[in-house]
């Protein structure tokens, strides 16, 4: 048996306890460096506290030494629904991947740890490789869109795994079912149904034919300079969006930001006149986000350059139908 077997042998899975903090900050080094675009992956006090308060829990593997060789994690990160966890962070010391270790902790929160604590479950499933998707898919996870370029290639200069920036396939999972009515922009009516044919929501499906109401825009503006990534949510629909479009990318290009992605809520009838709008500033679909805004969510998105198409590795077929729905409406929206 050698180090690795052994090491996966000795791994006990469960949740992180304090003392193991500085374990997962050295997890980290060993695959990013110091590249991580989150620096607070590197505070131990940080991921501490994060635990404690539930918003974000790590399941990790380690081993009979109290080494930390694996890990995955559920956290808040969307601002429009608190409620809904992003499953990611899942990181495997390289002497010991490709022996199941992700696929261990990955279980183990499924089984043990998420059904007690949310409704609905999603994640951002690297494209530079497959195993990821992979593990997706047998935990019972649904495509539902890809978010091009998300990742900037500097997080993946140590393992020299990627040549440009990396992009994700978007994953959901619902633990319970929240019936709703979704008003479906008509330039996406078929694509949208596509991705909603996977699952039984218990939706009823409308145009979205109304126009933008007279009131001011409201949402929220995320700025990830590190990752050079900056997200808009808008919460309320108003009849000045396209101001306030172009204010939040000014504040982006400011701070260096080439990934631009727009959340829209679908229990709006209005969106598919601010769908109009994202178009016409070059703006192609993301993807659907169920439990977005508590209701479904649709994210657009836009590239200040040319995305890493060749670096995109998909897994499923229902990804590679996704993706090119999501090419034909890049081209779509340049020509």
């Amino acid at each position: 048996m050698n180090n690795s077997e052994n090491q996966e042998a000795l791994a006990e899975v469960r949740r992180m306890l304090p003392e193991d903090a500085p374990g997962v900050v050295e997890l980290y080094r060993s695959v990013y460096g110091d590249e991580y675009p989150i620096k607070a992956v590197y505070d131990v006090n940080s991921i501490i506290e994060q635990q404690q308060k539930g918003d974000m829990i790590r399941i990790i593997a380690v081993t009979g030494e109290g080494r930390v060789i694996g890990q995955v994690a559920v956290y808040r990160s969307c601002v429009s629904n608190p409620a809904l966890y992003e499953e990611g962070q899942g990181i495997v010391v390289l002497e010991c991947r490709n022996q199941g270790i992700l696929d261990r902790c990955m279980q183990y929160g499924h089984e043990e740890v998420y059904p007690q604590m949310m409704e609905q479950i999603w994640g951002e499933a690297v494209c530079n490789h497959i195993y990821t998707q992979k593990a997706g898919v047998r935990l019972g996870y649904y495509e539902t869109g890809i978010e091009l370029d998300l990742m900037p290639a500097a997080s993946y200069q140590k393992e020299q795994s990627s040549q440009g920036r990396v992009a994700s396939l978007l994953v959901f999972k619902t633990f319970k079912i929240a019936p709703q009515t979704v008003y479906l922009p008509k330039i996406y009516e078929d694509s949208l149904r596509y991705i909603y044919s996977v699952y039984d929501f218990g939706h009823s499906f409308l145009e979205a034919g109304e126009p933008l109401p007279p009131a001011p825009t409201r949402g929220q503006t995320e700025i990830y300079a590190g990752a050079g990534v900056a997200r808009f949510t808008i919460s309320e629909l108003g009849n000045d969006l396209e101001d306030y479009l172009l204010q939040a990318e000014k504040e982006a290009a400011a701070q260096n930001c080439c990934v631009l992605q727009v959340f829209i809520n679908l229990a709006s009838p209005a969106n598919g006149a601010a769908i109009d709008i994202l178009r016409g500033h070059r703006y192609f679909l993301g993807g659907v986000l169920p439990r977005w805004f508590d209701s479904d969510g649709l994210m657009m998105q836009k590239l200040l350059h040319e995305p890493n198409m060749a670096g995109i590795h998909l897994y499923p077929e229902r990804a590679k139908k996704i993706l090119a729905i999501i090419e034909a409406d890049r081209n779509s929206v340049r020509a």
